[in-house]
């Protein structure tokens, strides 16, 4: 594939020779803000990505705009394919990752021409949604809203909670993860995920791929250890950040204990390691360890509860667009009709009309079945229906989203 985009540029699909230019261009024009030099982890995370080991990302799966005057790469991004699960359904999902442009090549449509390229291509790979995290708002211009939770939970100073005494004989104790401790893992990921409407499983393979396939140094890397018991007993898994989280937190991103165990008996010896490990972490890297952090981990995970944690960093979000709303709640009409049933409406018959300003969608109920999900045309000279008031004009939906900014998650 290969499109003009006029003025000697063109818009292509990656290689894996790309891999080396593309890394410098993401290091050097995707950076955190004020940094004044590139971000190195960001390139080899697009080596990584390029180099053909990711379970579902193929060299050729980004899109670069070339100038072909220099043969330099002004503007590109990713498509990572993945399967998503709404109430136990499965369904596919494309997250473009990576988006970046030369300052001076901006405001050039180069961005919005990749996306109607990267969408495209994920609607030929069967994918109801794309998720991307990023810049405010930014991404509504194409079609996404800032939808669902991301991160969100406490930290707390190494002064408010006391860790165990250096000499503490504990119960557990924190061992580096190993390949056969895989099983276990994908078993215990797999019962935490139902904690949440919408998540995202992990077989093996993806796992296997998050353990070994991430090189140092690589954004997307995180450290996974497993909590067991001193005679050996697998008691759950851990991860985290292998640097000082914004130059000063050790920063968890998954804590998970396995059924029939307190999930506040192992984690002073976790809290140890987080210790030993953020001070280990200042010593190497500079920076001040001054805090625990926990937001990666999200809001539910139920460690906050044993340990009655209260000082929580609200969550941020992922930019959601859904192309087709009827296809999509086609897809995830058994998990709709499971949900109706354990509620109190359970049985319902009756039209249910949702849309998000630019397209909709209208579900048929009958005893508490999805007979139909067809798209709905929201009428657009109705007065006064921004407002989502409940009304018996059948002209209006039963529910507009977004409401207001407001009902989504705010950057915090």
């Amino acid at each position: 594939m290969v499109q003009d985009l006029g003025d000697g540029l063109i818009l292509r699909r990656t290689t894996a020779a790309d891999a080396g230019a593309l890394a410098a261009f993401n290091a050097d024009q995707i950076r955190f803000q004020d940094m004044p030099e590139p971000f190195p982890p960001l390139g080899v995370w697009t080596r990584d990505l390029l180099g053909g080991r990711h379970p579902t990302f193929r060299p050729e799966d980004g899109f670069i705009v070339e100038d072909r005057k220099t043969g330099a790469i002004v503007s590109s991004m990713l498509l990572i394919s993945q399967t998503w699960e709404y109430g136990g359904v499965p369904f596919r999902v494309g997250q473009p990752e990576l988006v970046g442009s030369r300052p001076d090549y901006r405001g050039r449509g180069l961005v919005r021409a990749q996306f109607e390229a990267l969408h495209r291509a994920s609607a030929e790979r069967g994918e109801l949604m794309q998720v991307i995290a990023g810049i405010p708002w930014f991404y509504r211009q194409f079609g996404y809203e800032m939808a669902l939770p991301r991160g969100g939970g406490p930290r707390f100073s190494r002064g408010d909670l006391a860790p165990p005494a250096p000499d503490a004989r504990l119960p557990f104790r924190v061992r580096p993860m190993r390949a056969d401790d895989l099983p276990f893992v994908v078993d215990l990921d797999d019962r935490s995920r139902r904690r949440s409407a919408v998540s995202v499983p992990r077989n093996a393979r993806v796992w296997r791929y998050e353990l070994e396939g991430h090189s140092p140094g690589s954004l997307s890397r995180v450290d996974f250890r497993v909590i067991e018991s001193q005679e050996g007993e697998r008691a759950g898994f851990l991860s985290h950040i292998p640097v000082l989280w914004a130059g000063s937190a050790a920063a968890l991103t998954h804590y998970e204990i396995r059924p029939g165990l307190s999930w506040r008996a192992p984690f002073p010896a976790v809290h140890a390691y987080l210790e030993a490990t953020g001070s280990a972490y200042a010593a190497r890297d500079g920076g001040t360890f001054t805090q625990i952090q926990l937001w990666h981990v999200g809001m539910e995970n139920p460690l906050y509860e044993t340990l009655q944690l209260t000082d929580r960093w609200r969550p941020y979000a992922l930019c959601v667009r859904i192309p087709d709303m009827a296809a999509f709640f086609g897809q995830v009409t058994p998990a709709l009709e499971r949900r109706l049933a354990a509620s109190a409406l359970a049985g319902y018959a009756g039209t249910l009309t949702l849309s998000n300003y630019r397209q909709g969608v209208r579900l048929v109920f009958d005893d508490g079945r999805v007979k139909t999900a067809e798209p709905w045309e929201l009428a657009r000279d109705v007065e006064g229906q921004e407002f989502g008031i409940p009304s018996a004009d059948p002209r209006r939906p039963s529910a507009l989203f977004p409401r207001t900014h407001s009902d989504v998650w705010p950057l915090v």
